[in-house]
């Protein structure tokens, strides 16, 4: 087959054509929509979305965020206010001119989302499956990055806790805080 040219001339319904590949048909990813956003004004050790029972409709949950933190040290994120040890989280990490590592916690007080150099700004962008459900557990999975470095690290974690999730807090560690303009917003997928 040779080649052929692609414009919006040969698609017969152009609108309704979700990708490069027109000839497959469009491709629905469900409802997304944007629920609450954070914008910090001055800086702040955590950030929490509460009321989360309220968005019973929405089957997951994504948060994303840009921040940036006073000194550089670990984020993590906890569920229902539970510091107790119900989590574990493992990520992968790599950056430019680094090989790339791997850390782990188990049976620990939260999920380790990454690391946050100083004053680098940083990019998260976290799901949270089946978070209503008060028969599962609930599971994240995130990508974290940073232009300091830059870094990445792709990860994933656990709420060993069948409660469903009715709030969540985004926390800097300890003596540290998220700087003013930093930005999470809340979104739900159906």
């Amino acid at each position: 087959m040779g080649v052929v040219k692609l414009s919006t001339a040969g698609i017969l319904d152009y609108s309704k054509t979700s990708n490069f590949l027109s000839g497959n048909a469009p491709v629905s990813f469900g409802a997304f929509d944007l629920l609450e956003t954070v914008s910090l004004t001055s800086s702040a050790a955590s950030v929490t979305f509460s009321g989360l029972d309220a968005y019973s409709d929405y089957k997951h949950l994504q948060i994303r965020g840009e921040f940036s933190q006073s000194g550089g040290d670990v984020i993590f994120m906890r569920f229902n206010g539970v510091s107790t040890t119900s989590y574990a989280w493992h990520n992968l990490s790599g950056g430019r001119f680094s090989t790339a590592e791997s850390e782990a916690g188990s049976s620990v007080s939260y999920m380790r989302l990454g690391v946050s150099p100083g004053s680098a700004r940083t990019g998260l962008v976290c799901d949270l499956l089946d978070y209503s459900s008060n028969v599962k557990n609930t599971t994240g999975r995130w990508l974290f990055g940073q232009t300091d470095g830059p870094r990445i690290v792709l990860g994933s974690g656990g709420f060993f806790n069948t409660a469903a999730v009715s709030s969540l807090s985004l926390h800097a560690s300890s003596g540290y805080s998220f700087q003013s303009l930093s930005r999470f917003s809340l979104y739900g997928v159906k």
